[in-house]
């Protein structure tokens, strides 16, 4: 069984530390025609929230628009490396946030481009879990937001 911390800074420093310097996220959503499915996306974080621009006709988005509930996975694919797992609730913003949202993801990712049209999207985490091998935190830490 996962630990519960209250105040840890080493954690939410790490959490931090990973949002701040990893680009992408695979973000799972339920609810439409293609429930569940995955989506791997890029992304900017303001402390704790996570940003994403998302295709405004894909699958992704129409089930947001039905369960905003999601789980995301924040990694480089090494088990190795440090990795995120996350239970949250998307938050469809106007479109009027697009640069907003977009100048956060350029920030961090000068290359980044779309190439359809998209509608920001926010995700308020509820609960963060972080697998770190090298400081021991296997099972994960956990950081209730």
């Amino acid at each position: 069984m996962s630990e519960v911390l209250e105040v840890q800074p080493d954690v939410k420093e790490k959490i931090l530390e990973v949002l701040k310097s990893y680009d992408a996220i695979m973000l799972a959503t339920t609810g439409g025609e293609y429930s569940p499915w995955i989506l791997g996306a890029y992304f900017a974080s303001d402390d704790f929230k996570i940003y994403l621009l998302l295709e405004t006709h894909g699958k992704s988005f129409g089930n947001l628009k039905i369960n905003n509930k999601v789980a995301f996975s924040i990694s480089k694919n090494d088990a190795m490396q440090d990795f995120i797992q996350a239970q949250g609730e998307a938050v469809i913003m106007d479109v009027s946030e697009d640069k907003f949202v977009r100048d956060m993801i350029l920030a961090k990712m000068p290359w980044f481009q779309t190439f359809t049209p998209v509608t920001p999207v926010r995700i308020d985490v509820k609960k963060f879990f972080i697998t770190s091998l090298q400081n021991s935190w296997f099972p994960a830490k956990v950081l209730e937001v």
